[in-house]
């Protein structure tokens, strides 16, 4: 499939727009749109999951209810908002009250966890195509609030910023190549690679605490490379990354090297969030992360534009990378 007919440039090409309309968003194409509507400041954001594509077929109910609230959540937290409301919308192929009661344990205790109030939504049944139920699609919407002029967005990024990244990357991709068995870990490592993937975090108390001090911000969904992407593809400059910061767990340093930079730098699904700060605010930032508690690690600097967006070195030399991240329409195979 021609990159034309991948999922952003499907975005672009038919569903971008000049605004109209009394609310205008500040995020459009970003992990949020940010609107303001009378005195209130609002980060809103739409994801649709649905099982084979972003989970095992096979997936425990419990964790798919979970992570469909996280990757809205997460979204809320690339824009430093502070979660308040969700609707959800879900097709099934069948009624499963056993399957919706584990379902809606996990979705429902990490909405209390978070103080994200559940208030509407719709329920359907998946279509029949020759002769079997398309499988369960789940659509969350989710709202957040901001103080009045802040939000964070992917296009503040400036030449001489550094870039960020929380936690560490990978973990989840290497979980899912494991779970397929096209990889292979020590034991003991694979239930934490697989807690990344089933369970993720939402940095939402390090988005909020980055408000005034990051100057671009995007969550990793795709990949680290694919979202840094994002940022630098709004905010028109370019990043040079140096391999050796990059923060990767024992369990990801345990595969070979060009397995670490697949997961860490192509991977996707680990919901940390990738941002950009002016290098003048370094402190801040580290003081932002103590006060998420939450590990923040500099792995790069934002350039001016020149060819290839973003250079990755290893030991000071550039390393290829063969695929940035994932996309629903490009033919990549590596998803749930």
């Amino acid at each position: 499939m021609t990159a034309e007919a991948g999922e952003f440039q499907i975005i672009e090409r038919f569903f971008t727009h000049e605004a109209f309309g009394a609310w205008k968003s500040q995020g459009v194409g970003d992990d949020c749109a940010i609107i303001d509507a009378g005195a209130a400041r609002l980060a809103v954001t739409c994801d649709m999951m649905a099982l084979g594509t972003h989970f095992l077929p096979d997936a425990d109910p419990e964790n798919v209810g979970y992570k469909a609230l996280a990757v809205n959540l997460s979204d809320l937290a690339a824009a430093g908002a502070t979660p308040r409301a969700f609707f959800l919308s879900i097709g099934l192929p069948r009624r499963d009250d056993g399957w919706l009661a584990d379902f809606s344990r996990g979705l429902m205790g990490l909405a209390a966890e978070t103080g994200c109030a559940l208030l509407g939504g719709d329920t359907t049944r998946t279509p029949e195509v020759n002769g079997r139920r398309a499988p369960a699609v789940i659509s969350i919407t989710a709202m957040g609030d901001l103080p009045a002029g802040l939000g964070l967005t992917r296009a503040g990024a400036r030449p001489g910023d550094d870039v960020w990244v929380s936690g560490t990357v990978g973990d989840a991709y290497a979980a899912l190549k494991c779970r397929w068995g096209h990889w292979s870990v020590m034991p003991d490592a694979l239930p934490d690679l697989c807690r990344r993937m089933d369970r993720p975090t939402p940095r939402l108390a390090l988005g909020r605490a980055l408000l005034g001090v990051a100057s671009a911000a995007a969550d990793v969904s795709d990949g680290l490379l694919a979202d840094l992407g994002h940022i630098l593809e709004r905010s028109h400059v370019g990043a040079e990354i140096d391999w050796e910061r990059i923060p990767v767990s024992t369990a990801l340093k345990s595969l070979t090297m060009p397995r670490q930079h697949e997961a860490a730098l192509a991977g996707g699904d680990d919901y940390e969030l990738v941002f950009t700060a002016p290098a003048a605010a370094a402190d801040r930032v580290l003081e932002a992360g103590l006060a998420a508690a939450t590990p923040v690690t500099r792995i790069g600097r934002i350039t001016e534009r020149k060819g290839s967006s973003v250079v990755v070195r290893a030991h000071g030399l550039p390393i290829a990378v063969e695929r940035t991240g994932f996309d629903h329409f490009s033919g990549a195979p590596d998803h749930a």
